[in-house]
């Protein structure tokens, strides 16, 4: 900045004053510009919630800028989560603009989306970041058929495919080749799954596979600051808070609840894809919608009906159980059950109960420890703060078995062990849920069999269609030459 200054009339001093007074000030300006600059740079690919300001307008030029909600014939859609069910939404007074003013319940627990507010979005750049050569650590080898899925998902150019693998296939490990593929052009990969404890059985896993690749993990329970990474680990819920980020986004366990029935985490998703991205959609039980759009050649998917250790999925055993309810009043297990538990307990086998409800988990526990008073066990279930720390006792052998609901149906590995579902015929147990928790079953090379028992007072569809669809898949594996010595 030139400076001119007329000396005859300004005095020495003021001159002084006025030269320090104007570098400051372009300090300052520069300062406040780099600070927005910043900001700018790290929240590519986010969507946050702010009140109008001046700010927001000097943004307008790198992103977005859109009001909280968009209002068409008197009818709200939340422009954050897509809600547009009138009871979602409430009003209050506001102490931001002074008025009475709608909020949206729907995606409440991510922060309030109000009236008087905008949602400031800024797109992910591309590249995201500068490309490089990627290191990829495999732990273990993959089988042919992996590795033949792994190089299809590399090719695949459709906006969304699915794979469709059995549990205990090796999911995780056929999409190292893909995400490397992504970063290597300098892109930004998201990892997403429907539950925390899926996240944090994922993030290891992915951290040792791309040990040099800077990767955050978010979900409800972590306490860390958000970056800017190559790698995103995050539960579906923090899709609310991307807005097309991701030049691939892979959603695991895509059946699962709450996303399989939520449209609200479904739209969050696919905006949080770049609008040149990709979505890869992964499960072992794929929903009814899925296999008809498979059907009918309306989604791309890949399948792999085997392990990898090439030993066929285990075939769940029904076996009647009545009267539980009274068991449960008089705090005494069934014959029944005892007896498949004390089989398990004197071999060593490791094992897991489920129980359709968290209510039932303390009768159940002192029903267990009345009839096993010397074995060690502990519970799990949703509202367990300690889970991961049983989990992980359960997997150092430090328990013998596990009581859980539907928590640990997937997303959770344990090697060696048998399953016992109780009143399997509940509603809670659907086929997709049956399907997977018969698939905690049999998942290692040293351990590829063992038992899965169904507990019944009346078989149940799902029941049936689990089994039919566990044998479907064993009988497909077989006609591919995937399972050997069966």
């Amino acid at each position: 900045m030139n400076l001119i200054v007329c000396k005859a009339n300004i005095p020495k001093g003021m001159f002084v004053f006025l030269y320090i007074f104007i570098v400051a000030a372009n300090f300052f300006a520069v300062f406040f510009v780099y600070k927005d600059w910043r900001w700018v740079m790290e929240n590519q690919g986010r969507i946050q919630v702010r009140f109008q300001s001046k700010r927001d307008s000097e943004l307008e030029g790198t992103s977005e800028v859109l009001p909280g909600f968009h209002k068409e014939k008197g009818k709200f859609t939340c422009n954050r989560c897509g809600n547009q069910n009138r009871e979602d939404f409430a009003v209050g007074p506001c102490i931001i603009c002074n008025k009475k003013c709608h909020y949206c319940l729907k995606c409440l627990n991510m922060g309030k989306v109000k009236e008087c507010c905008v949602l400031v979005a800024i797109e992910e750049k591309t590249p995201a970041f500068s490309p490089h050569s990627v290191q990829l650590y495999y732990k273990h080898t993959m089988s042919k058929e992996q590795e033949k899925l792994s190089q299809e998902l590399v090719k695949v150019t459709d906006k969304e495919h699915l794979v469709w693998a059995v549990t205990g296939a090796g999911k995780t490990e056929m999409i190292f080749e893909l995400i490397r593929t992504v970063l290597e052009k300098g892109g930004r990969v998201g990892l997403a799954a429907p539950r925390i404890d899926v996240c944090n059985e994922l993030a290891p896993r992915i951290k040792e596979a791309f040990p040099l690749e800077e990767v955050i993990v978010l979900h409800g329970l972590t306490d860390v600051a958000y970056k800017r990474t190559p790698i995103t680990i995050a539960t579906t819920h923090q899709m609310l808070r991307f807005y097309h980020a991701f030049d691939v986004l892979i959603v695991d366990e895509v059946d699962a609840f709450p996303y399989s029935n939520s449209e609200m985490l479904q739209f969050a998703v696919h905006r949080a894809v770049k609008p040149t991205g990709r979505l890869v959609f992964m499960t072992a039980t794929p929903s009814k919608l899925e296999l008809y759009n498979i059907q009918h050649q309306q989604l791309s998917y890949s399948l792999l009906p085997a392990r990898f250790h090439k030993h066929p999925l285990v075939v769940p055993l029904f076996k009647e159980l009545r009267n539980w309810d009274r068991a449960l009043e008089k705090k005494k297990i069934p014959q029944e059950l005892f007896l498949w538990m004390k089989k398990r307990l004197d071999k060593k086998i490791p094992f897991l109960v489920f129980i359709s409800t968290i209510r039932q988990i303390p009768v159940v526990e002192e029903m267990m420890s009345r009839a096993f008073p010397i074995a060690s066990f502990s519970s799990v279930s949703s509202q367990e703060e300690q889970r991961q720390e049983r989990i992980q006792l359960m997997r150092e052998g430090k328990l013998e078995f596990l009581i859980t609901t539907t928590i640990l149906e997937r997303g959770v590995t344990f090697y060696g062990i048998d399953v016992a579902v109780i009143e399997a015929h509940e509603e809670i147990f659907t086929r997709e849920v049956l399907v997977q928790i018969a698939g905690r079953v049999g998942r290692s090379v040293d351990h590829p069999g063992g038992e899965v028992v169904y507990f019944y007072e009346g078989i149940s569809r799902a029941m049936k269609q689990a089994k039919k669809e566990i044998e479907s898949l064993n009988e497909e594996a077989r006609k591919r030459g995937l399972i050997e010595g069966d």
